[in-house]
């Protein structure tokens, strides 16, 4: 129960809600959904557990902290933006990460329950889970921008690699989106136009190192001089 007296709902069923997630390539090679709001990973085949940080900022779902939440309170609570948060379409959270420069590359459905606050354009949820996910190719040749682990240095990788690789880490459906929602991340880049590393799924940092050896510094320069002339 809140200060005010109000008690948030605890639920048995859940709630499908929507939101947008970059991809981190952990050292094992496996990809990782993070928030792109809050330092913070789905770990797979684990329940997402919502926490406070005690941090003052304006969420995308519209609500605001106010001093209404008393200290140590229960997550969600009211005053507070903690808690795990969900758009309430798929429309609202495409539009949410259509502007994102392409740096959001999967979207999906989560699961919330436990105790669960509704909101004017979303939810925010004690515990969530992932149900389906869609992968957003950034450039017109399918390619995903990803981010190193340690680093997050920006990489590509193919999104005929990353979907599989995302339904075998976290057990859900995975589809990759066409590219025909005008709604959602539009690939927006040519091949030609970017020149990222790519990062190899499925195998750690030191084996790819060894598979696809860097060139050295001098090669680069040769081989964009050839290609730029």
């Amino acid at each position: 129960m809140t200060p005010s007296g109000f008690v948030v709902p605890d639920l048995i069923d859940p709630i499908i809600g929507y939101r947008s997630w970059t991809i981190r390539v952990h050292p094992s090679g496996e990809p990782r959904l993070c928030s792109p709001y809050r330092r913070s990973t789905w770990q797979p085949n684990e329940v997402q557990v919502a926490t406070c940080g005690s941090t003052n900022w304006t969420s995308p779902i519209g609500i605001r902290p106010t001093p209404r939440a008393a200290p140590g309170h229960e997550v969600p609570a009211i005053g507070c933006t903690c808690g795990v948060h969900a758009w309430r379409s798929r429309s609202a959270a495409l539009l949410d990460a259509a502007d994102t420069r392409g740096l959001r590359a999967v979207s999906g459905e989560i699961a919330l329950w436990g105790g669960v606050l509704k909101h004017t354009r979303g939810w925010r949820g004690a515990f969530a889970y992932p149900q389906g996910l869609t992968v957003h190719a950034a450039t017109t040749d399918g390619l995903c921008f990803v981010f190193t682990w340690e680093s997050g240095q920006l990489r590509a990788v193919p999104a005929e690699e990353l979907a599989p690789a995302l339904s075998d880490v976290y057990g859900v459906p995975v589809s990759i989106d066409p590219g025909e929602d005008p709604l959602g991340p539009l690939p927006r880049y040519a091949p030609s136009a970017l020149r990222l590393p790519r990062t190899h799924l499925g195998i750690t940092a030191e084996e790819a190192a060894l598979l696809y050896p860097q060139p050295s510094r001098r090669r680069r320069l040769v081989a964009w001089l050839t290609h730029s002339s």
